[in-house]
């Protein structure tokens, strides 16, 4: 019997397969040639997507999504939306008027405004009506099979994201719709910035994968010496940012580059002005999988403006990945260059999180200035994940890897703006959560003030902390202040704190007592809610004694 790896294929249809192999997004028109596909459909991809949460007061945006539907056009005819908070319905009709959709991409943002007495976990039912070749059709939040079509969940806050003035939630690490190959595809991007809004978001870096921005446009398979991908994307982000004041898209890529070891990791880099090459775990070329560049090479190639961080640092590859594309993961030896600013430890799941962590502690008791960033990895998944699971024939569903489920924060001085956010990720004015908020500071006897990132020096300090929660994640429940001492490389637990005067704050200074001569401090927050619990995490504080 013969493998489906056997040379005697059309190349072309066995790096596909790979490709679909590794990836596993829910895409539903690609099929390997000879191999049946339960999940194939003779229409486009029909998606309706919400945030997965709702600031108090804003209008709720559903996106509608219908892909390769130059390939099986349509003619949409309506949408209905049966919004629920307990026994309390909302029922919203937008009338299309048998409008041809015929694009390879189309998106649409709906607007609705939920009933004032809605609250907490509400969701949404939609129904999508159209006709294909002449047959009327009805849709339930997805035409993928095997799924659940299950009503959409949003949580309708009563209050914003935890936070004080000066600080700015941000998604670090997302897909747009410049990531689309043969198994995945991304959000289109003023979309995003709408639904990323709505979420209590003011900033997302858009971070596609470099061996998809310097495709053709039409074929992923192609590479394109012009780069029109690439340049496309750079110039949507800056029109945007230039039309818009009360929210900014990050520049960015994610690479594939060579660790210590030759094997293919991912890299964010950020507002960086030229594309970047790394298509060495890309899937697109039949055992071609040598990393392009190796991470030294893409340290010294970008400049003073860009921002580099290890992507998912803690998340080992699964084994076919390791296998046919020669995914490897990050380790300490890939780490110490001065020139990387830092580790995206947290990937929207706990999955990786704790190994991340750990990494990242070890550099730090190495005298590494480094710092933490937190993200989704969403590929434009805003309320559910869906991935296919055995290839070509199951969908699997799952609520992780949610576009800003997982934050980044970052401490502004002067407002919201790009050069001030890259500044703020450059120097560690950075906490990651998925829930509650700390914030940290320390003042010297000379009254000067060292915030998160930054360095102090003196004989007397003082410790500020600042803790909230909301009901939305839960009552507070942990705080721990770390110390790490660069001298015996140890990190010991400065402070436990379980009992909290409030549910959902706490201000509280402590005096930090002479010990070694250089070491750094960190807060750990915890709240919990119905039984889950909520993290939040900053960057150090380093001191000289």
């Amino acid at each position: 019997m013969k493998s489906i790896f056997d040379c005697q294929l059309p190349i072309v249809n066995i790096t596909e397969l790979i490709g679909s192999l590794l990836l596993l997004y829910a895409e539903i028109h690609y099929s390997f040639k000879g191999i049946y596909s339960r999940l194939k459909k003779d229409e486009p991809e029909i998606i309706a997507d919400l945030p997965h949460r709702l600031e108090p007061g804003a209008a709720l945006p559903l996106l509608l999504l219908i892909k390769d539907a130059d390939r099986y056009p349509i003619l949409l005819h309506s949408v209905q939306v049966e919004l629920s908070c307990g026994e309390v319905r909302q029922n919203i009709y937008f009338d299309f008027d048998s409008q041809p959709i015929h694009q390879n991409f189309w998106d649409k943002v709906l607007e609705i405004t939920p009933e004032k007495t809605f609250h907490g976990l509400c969701q949404a039912d939609v129904a999508i009506h159209f006709t294909r070749n002449g047959k009327r059709r009805i849709v339930k939040n997805d035409n993928y099979s095997g799924t659940s079509h299950a009503p959409l969940k949003v949580f309708i806050s009563d209050e914003p994201l935890p936070k004080t003035s000066g600080w700015y939630f941000g998604e670090f690490h997302c897909h747009t719709s410049y990531t689309s190959d043969q198994v995945e595809f991304g959000g289109p991007i003023k979309a995003t910035a709408r639904l990323a809004q709505a979420l209590g978001l003011n900033f997302f870096c858009a971070t596609d994968h470099s061996y998809d921005l310097d495709d053709e446009p039409t074929n992923y398979l192609k590479n394109d010496p012009r780069l029109t991908k690439w340049k496309a994307l750079q110039e949507e982000i800056a029109h945007f940012n230039f039309s818009n004041s009360n929210f900014v898209i990050v520049p960015g890529e994610e690479v594939s580059a060579g660790n210590h070891k030759n094997r293919n990791v991912h890299f964010l880099i950020l507002n960086h002005p030229e594309f970047l090459p790394g298509a060495g775990d890309s899937a697109e070329k039949w055992l071609r999988t040598k990393p392009d560049l190796s991470i030294s090479e893409i340290l010294s190639k970008i400049n003073s403006n860009a921002v580099a961080f290890a992507a998912h640092p803690g998340t080992r590859p699964p084994f076919l990945e390791w296998l046919l594309v020669r995914r490897g993961k990050w380790e300490l030896n890939d780490c110490r260059d001065p020139r990387l600013h830092g580790l995206q430890i947290w990937n929207g799941s706990e999955k990786g999180l704790q190994e991340g962590k750990q990494l990242w502690i070890k550099l730090l008791l190495q005298g590494k200035r480094i710092f933490i960033s937190g993200g989704s990895d969403a590929h434009g998944n805003f309320n559910r994940f869906r991935q296919i699971g055995f290839p070509f024939f199951t969908m699997r569903e799952h609520h992780d890897h949610l576009f800003g489920k997982v934050r980044t924060g970052v401490f502004l001085e002067n407002g919201l703006a790009l050069d001030a956010i890259l500044e703020a990720i450059k120097h560690g004015r950075m906490i990651v959560t998925n829930g509650p908020f700390v914030d940290m500071w320390v003042k010297n006897e000379k009254g000067e003030v060292a915030r998160l990132g930054d360095t102090i020096s003196g004989n007397e300090f003082r410790i500020s902390i600042n803790c909230l929660s909301s009901p939305e994640f839960g009552d507070l429940k942990e705080l721990r202040i770390y110390q790490g001492d660069l001298i015996t490389r140890q990190e010991n637990l400065l402070k436990l704190e379980n009992r909290f005067p409030s549910s959902f704050r706490l201000y509280e200074e402590m005096i930090l007592d002479k010990g070694p001569n250089t070491i750094y401090i960190r807060a750990e927050l915890i709240s919990e809610r119905e039984g889950k619990r909520f993290l939040c995490l900053t960057n150090p504080i380093w001191i000289n004694c």
